[in-house]
């Protein structure tokens, strides 16, 4: 392997950029020297990519890096190799990070609101926090591989701030105080898949929630041996499949008392399983809340015969909610069970009215009274011109009188009158009839017509003949609500008052038919 130094400032990829312009191939280390700053502006393969005094890399978006990057100056505070391009950037590393000997010398810097994805492993350097990765910002870190803490106080493999960092890997303490194989440092985010292992200073954690973020394990964390394999240290969260105690007890050699994860008071530690150690050494340490959203395990230490693996994982104990207490889809109980509740949203429910953990916000309005009683405003509008008025009424009588009621023996029948061309009845100034008008008939209305007897027959004729006029004013008089004896009753189907019903049919908005039943 051929060493290959820097000349200049300037892109990777330049002849003039290397000494004896020779740009570094795949069997070579590339090295920035002091106060050059290479740009990698497409995509570079070499064996190894380190620098010496404040030399620096910078990689630009879309680009694959293939090489290990290693600090190996020697001034403080300085990035071997940085990824700082904005959102939607991505970029690539595929090789393993080492951090540096000095003070704040760090392999790999993420200060991108883009994502970086990393392919290798990472390991802190011996210098005070000499992070082999250090996500400074709110972008994404994702990384395959396993990172391990260094030999330097705090020297991290993998240290987070305020984005998102992914370890699919296992991350394990190193041997210096605060060495954790990963660190949340702030309110970011980070995952890791995988194992969580102490390392041999008591605060070398193989993970460690440092503040108010949030650090999520999927997998085991176990004690080292001296340090905790995770540990919530602030008022964060963390969540973690299973604590796992160390090998310390009776018998053991060169260990010290270590659980699986460790809580500060004012923390969120949540753990689905818990397993004491091969000797019996408790696997948390601290506030811890335990779930069972998985297995509901627990591993004990059965003295003398082993160990005891306690779990109720089909709920044979009834422990626990019934189907019908667990919102509608939720797979619980080890996946045995499936909730069956319908929670309606809060939109959906009555304002006011209790639903789920919050109160219903819909409003009752007018026009949903109008809707549910199917008299939508165009429904309505349509019923109400359909109404006959009382002119209508007025001459639907008069006319059925004129054509109807001129037969012999009918009232109209036994008066023979002359009209003028408007059909008026004539009269003189003296409140006589006109000359015009025939005398009245002696043979067809006589005085004893007017007898009191004729008088009520003739009264009863005519109410006989107006009944069904009578009968249909009754009708029209009960379907608008205003007979008293017979309230009007309304549903979104039909409209009903005594014995007078109306089924009414249509969507109410479009289209409405009202039709006697």
């Amino acid at each position: 392997m051929a060493l290959i130094l820097s000349a200049a400032t300037g892109n990777f990829n330049a002849g003039a950029t290397w000494v004896g312009g020779i740009v570094p191939g795949a069997a070579d280390e590339a090295r920035a020297s002091t106060t050059h700053v290479i740009t990698i502006t497409a995509n570079v393969t070499c064996t190894e990519l380190s620098n010496a005094g404040t030399g620096t890399y910078v990689l630009n978006s879309g680009v694959t890096l293939t090489a290990n990057v290693t600090h190996k100056g020697s001034t403080t505070v300085v990035t071997c190799l940085t990824f700082s391009a904005a959102a939607p950037a991505t970029a690539s590393i595929v090789g393993n990070i080492t951090g540096g000997t000095v003070s704040q010398s760090v392999g790999v810097a993420n200060s991108s609101t883009g994502t970086l994805t990393i392919t290798g492993n990472l390991l802190g350097g011996s210098g005070s926090s000499c992070h082999a990765v250090n996500n400074t910002s709110t972008g994404v870190v994702n990384i395959t591989g396993n990172a391990t803490g260094g030999s330097g106080n705090g020297a991290i493999g993998a240290q987070n701030a305020t984005g998102t960092l992914t370890l699919t890997g296992n991350a394990t303490g190193g041997s210096n105080l605060t060495a954790s194989g990963v660190n949340n440092s702030s309110n970011g985010t980070l995952n890791l898949i995988g194992t969580a292992t102490g390392g041999s200073n008591s605060t070398a954690r193989g993970a460690n929630n440092d503040s108010t973020g949030q650090l999520n394990i999927t997998g085991t964390a176990i004690g080292g041996t001296v340090a905790a394999g995770a540990n919530n240290a602030s008022s964060g969260t963390l969540n973690l499949t299973r604590a796992k105690g160390n090998a310390f007890g009776i018998g053991s050699v060169g260990l010290s008392a270590a659980v699986g994860v460790s809580s500060a008071q004012a923390s969120i530690t949540k753990v689905e399983e818990i397993e004491y150690g091969s000797l019996g050494q408790s696997p948390t340490s601290g506030p811890i809340y335990l779930t069972s959203q998985l297995s509901n395990v627990a591993i004990f230490v059965n003295y003398p015969t082993g160990t005891k693996t306690l779990s109720d994982p089909n709920n044979t104990a009834g422990l626990s909610p019934a189907d019908t207490d667990v919102r509608s889809g939720v797979v619980y109980n080890n996946g045995n069970d499936t909730g069956t509740c319908e929670v309606p949203a809060a939109g959906s429910v009555g304002f006011g009215v209790p639903t789920d953990n919050t109160t219903g916000t819909a409003t009752l309005t007018a026009a949903d009274v109008r809707a549910a009683l199917g008299m939508a405003t165009a429904n309505l509008d349509t019923q109400l011109a359909a109404i006959p008025t009382a002119i209508t009424n007025a001459n639907a009588v008069w006319d059925e009188l004129m054509s109807n009621h001129t037969t012999s023996g009918t009232y109209g029948g036994r008066i023979v009158r002359s009209i003028n061309s408007n059909n008026e009845l004539q009269l003189t100034g003296s409140h006589h009839a006109a000359a015009d008008v025939h005398e009245f008939q002696a043979a067809v209305i006589q005085s004893v017509a007017f007898a009191t007897s004729a008088v009520t027959l003739f009264t009863g004729a005519m109410r006989t003949e107006l009944t069904p006029e009578l009968t249909e004013i009754t009708e029209v008089h009960a379907i608008h609500g205003l007979d008293i004896a017979n309230a009007l009753t309304v549903t979104p189907t039909s409209r009903t008052s005594g014995a007078i019903t109306q089924a009414i049919t249509g969507d109410g908005t479009t289209s409405t038919v009202v039709t006697r039943v």
